[in-house]
């Protein structure tokens, strides 16, 4: 696989329908999504932030069919999650970033969805309350459904609750 020359360690591989799967694979600092038909690749990719530098450290991956939430870090201080959509390749439909991202399934209908942990930087980034932005993976897009109040551990389930800077 491109990028995997000298080895990359695989930290997560998940099986999608038809013999499928999406892999998340580490090589040093740069991170690579590999979409496999069996033993053949099909397509990979390294995800790019906002910043227009790929991301640094695959964490996770939740799927639903052709359909997943990719869990990043990057940086020093920084996580994100991506939606991604498989098909004869691997499109990217949708990002999110912040202080700490993960993927988990939010509202018990087995889409893909996630949260993001943010800092109000009220003084500033560092001594700022954090709060927890939710999303819900809708046809293969991350929507985001609201807040938790600063200060709230990691939601299990979508806020509904207004966020910070849409005021």
């Amino acid at each position: 696989m491109p990028g995997c020359e000298q080895g990359c360690e695989s930290v997560f591989s998940v099986a999608l329908p038809g013999g499928t799967r999406l892999e998340g694979l580490q090589a040093g600092t740069s991170a690579y999504l590999a979409y496999w038909d069996g033993a053949a690749l099909r397509d990979s990719t390294q995800v790019q932030g906002t910043d227009g530098f790929p991301y640094s450290q695959v964490k996770g991956a939740l799927c639903l069919a052709d359909r997943c939430t990719v869990s990043f870090g990057y940086g020093a201080h920084a996580g994100a999650v991506a939606a991604v959509r498989l098909g004869s390749k691997i499109t990217v439909t949708g990002k999110a970033e912040g202080v700490a991202a993960d993927v988990r399934d939010l509202n018990g209908d087995n889409e893909p969805d996630a949260v993001v942990r943010q800092s109000t930087y009220e003084p500033d980034f560092a001594t700022g309350p954090q709060y927890w932005e939710t999303y819900l993976g809708h046809d293969g897009h991350l929507v985001l459904t609201g807040c938790t109040p600063p200060g709230a551990d990691e939601p299990a389930k979508a806020s509904v609750n207004g966020c910070p800077d849409m005021a």
